[in-house]
């Protein structure tokens, strides 16, 4: 292995010394963010270091064809200490900012979709359901005038009772069950509403 070859080495795992502690910070901001506990941290511990391993590796590759040297452990250490002593509580203080303004602009769009999108057709859905109630008390209403306005003419139809009487009476005392149905619902429905 050539000089040069040991310099860029040299120099890889130093910013892959910083880069895993800046990974390290992200992780544990988002951790105490996010109160994560139990087996997802265990998980993610292991996620971290199974992607650390591939990081370092994959770039001991590409530098130097995989030697491992005990250089490479000194500047990895190297790297990570100074990140730790320069640079951690500003990428701290960073990925926090990150994190607030990814929330505040989180909270705006569901704000947006609330106010434009979800009370609208809550209000519409109102309107629809007020305009059902109208439009069955207009049906109730004039089905009672109807009636009314029939029953002096019941003695026209009573020649032709008796001949429709054995079919007519199960289906009136049938329309009478519908009918007394839909009104003890209709009023349940009414003292719900109030």
């Amino acid at each position: 292995m050539t000089l040069q070859m040991q310099w860029i080495t040299m120099a890889l795992m130093l910013s892959s010394g910083l880069l895993l502690g800046v990974i390290l910070d992200t992780y544990r901001v988002l951790k105490t963010r996010f109160r994560l506990r139990g087996w997802v941290v265990s998980l993610i511990d292991l996620l971290y270091w199974t992607v650390s391993a591939a990081l370092v590796f994959s770039l001991l590759m590409w530098s130097n064809w995989g030697e491992l040297r005990f250089y490479i452990f000194v500047a990895i250490c190297t790297g990570l200490f100074l990140y730790y002593q320069w640079l951690s509580r500003q990428v701290i203080q960073g990925i926090r900012w990150i994190v607030s303004v990814i929330e505040k602009l989180i909270l705006g769009i569901l704000r947006v979709i609330q106010t434009f999108i979800w009370l609208p057709l809550i209000q519409i859905c109102r309107w629809v359901i007020q305009l059902l109630k109208w439009l069955w008390s207009l049906l109730f209403v004039l089905g009672k005038v109807s009636l009314k306005i029939f029953i002096p003419f019941k003695w026209l139809f009573r020649p032709f009772y008796h001949w429709l009487s054995p079919w007519m009476t199960p289906l009136i005392g049938g329309l009478k069950k519908f009918f007394y149905k839909i009104r003890t619902l209709w009023v349940k429905f009414r003292k719900k509403d109030e």
